[in-house]
């Protein structure tokens, strides 16, 4: 069991709710040295963002340089849940950080990020700008940085402020301690403006599609996170067989259905619809404030991702030979086009280069259209593909129409993006293959 005993600056104040909710607060604040004892237990997992170099952390860099003794005013500073916390004598807590998922730094990411990469690059001269590589080498280099900063302890004159939340002692509060930390966690970072994907992303509202894609996928599901895919891009193309769901009747009627359009242009909106359908009642169950999908015609559609994925970079990269194929013309000389850069499939499902960098706009209503080729299998409970399109004969599709229908907007990819005409053209176009 990871315990650290934490020295505070200043004493334990124990702070209860009016309200009675089974949760306590402590306030105090900090020395360095208890922060690097700090980081070499927590974790930030439960925050829903991972702290970058920016504005912000040079701003604390900043404090911390020219005005040290300001910080403990300038700063909200550090907000730590833990499900254990123990009251020992002298200013000292013994807390619990085991539990990533409800354990750790909930919020103040950028000041532990700033604070910790600071004391790095004044004991070592080494500058970092990735909080997994500062966590790495706080583990590798631990002691040899308590060593050095004891060396040079005058050299950081600053107080940290810390909040610490745990379940009081009453029957029932570490349950309801897993019910509100997300809430709690979400509220406090909502002061950045905390995307849905984040907030999503932390009550589990993901945990699903990660399980089938992120063997195959480099997706970005956290703020601030690694991949090369944004967790919303994914979501989006995801929410089409939701909409095949809603179209079929199979999701609850309380949940409102959404216009392919929207896949293209408008993806918060998609976010909502994603994480509104996730944390129905019948479709997940919440459990220690996390959501856990039950709903097996759900998992169905959510299966269907990968080869939806899979499609959208094939028709990136075979669009243009479709376009010749239906039409004179050349594609390249389209005015949108450029035809001068190669450019990758952009879900990497493939090193296959596209002879041109284009909008993607082209041919977003081609891959909405793929709902055409879903089923449902009422004994099963099950949607499937009547035809992957991972594995559908493109040259078989008859776009004549539909790059007809290009001209008549004057080749705009923000027009055929967001024309309904070409949604209902690829419906049809995908509904021809079942016939």
């Amino acid at each position: 069991m990871k315990n650290l005993i934490l020295k505070l600056d200043h004493s334990n104040s124990l702070q209860t709710s009016n309200e009675e909710v089974k949760i306590q607060k402590f306030v105090s604040s900090i020395s360095p040295s208890s922060f690097i004892k700090l980081l070499k237990y927590a974790d930030n997992k439960v925050n829903p963002r991972i702290a970058t170099v920016n504005k912000i952390t040079k701003s604390i860099h900043e404090t911390l340089d020219t005005s040290p003794e300001l910080f403990w005013f300038k700063s909200k500073g550090i907000l730590i849940a833990t499900e254990n916390c123990e009251i020992l004598e002298r200013n000292r807590l013994r807390i619990s950080l085991d539990n990533l998922d409800y354990e750790g730094i909930m919020d103040g990411g950028h000041n532990t990020f700033a604070i910790a990469i600071y004391i790095i690059e004044k004991l070592f001269d080494v500058r970092l700008k990735k909080w997994d590589d500062t966590k790495q080498f706080w583990e590798e280099n631990y002691e040899e940085i308590e060593k050095r900063y004891e060396e040079n302890v005058d050299d950081f004159k600053f107080s940290i402020p810390v909040e610490i939340i745990t379940p009081t002692t009453d029957e029932g509060s570490l349950l309801e301690f897993y019910d509100y930390i997300s809430e709690i966690c979400s509220a406090r970072n909502n002061n950045v403006q905390l995307k849905e994907t984040a907030k999503g992303n932390q009550v589990g509202y993901y945990d699903y599609l990660k399980e089938i894609l992120d063997q195959e996928f480099d997706i970005m599901w956290k703020t601030g996170g690694s991949g090369q895919i944004k967790s919303e891009d994914v979501i989006s193309l995801a929410s089409l067989s939701f909409i095949f769901l809603k179209e079929k009747g199979l999701l609850p009627n309380d949940i409102k259905s959404l216009n392919k359009i929207s896949v293209y242009s408008q993806k918060s909106k998609c976010v909502d619809f994603f994480n509104e359908v996730m944390s129905h009642s019948e479709i997940s169950e919440e459990i220690k404030g996390k959501y856990i999908l039950k709903n097996d015609a759900v998992k169905s559609a959510l299966n269907l991702t990968k080869g939806i994925l899979h499609f959208f970079d094939r028709m990136y990269l075979e669009f243009p030979s479709l376009y010749h194929k239906a039409a004179p013309g050349k594609f390249g000389r389209i005015s949108a086009v450029d035809n001068k850069k190669k450019s990758r499939a952009p879900y990497y499902t493939t090193e296959e280069l596209s002879d041109y960098k284009y909008s993607f706009g082209f041919f977003y209503p081609l891959v909405s259209g793929i709902t055409s080729l879903m089923e449902y299998d009422e004994r099963n409970n099950e949607a499937y593909w009547k035809v992957n399109p991972k594995n559908l004969d493109l040259g078989t599709l008859d776009l004549s129409q539909y790059v007809e229908l290009i001209r008549m907007v004057n080749f705009d990819p923000q027009k055929i993006g967001k024309g309904a005409a070409f949604y209902n053209e690829s419906e049809s176009i995908f509904e021809k293959i079942n016939n």
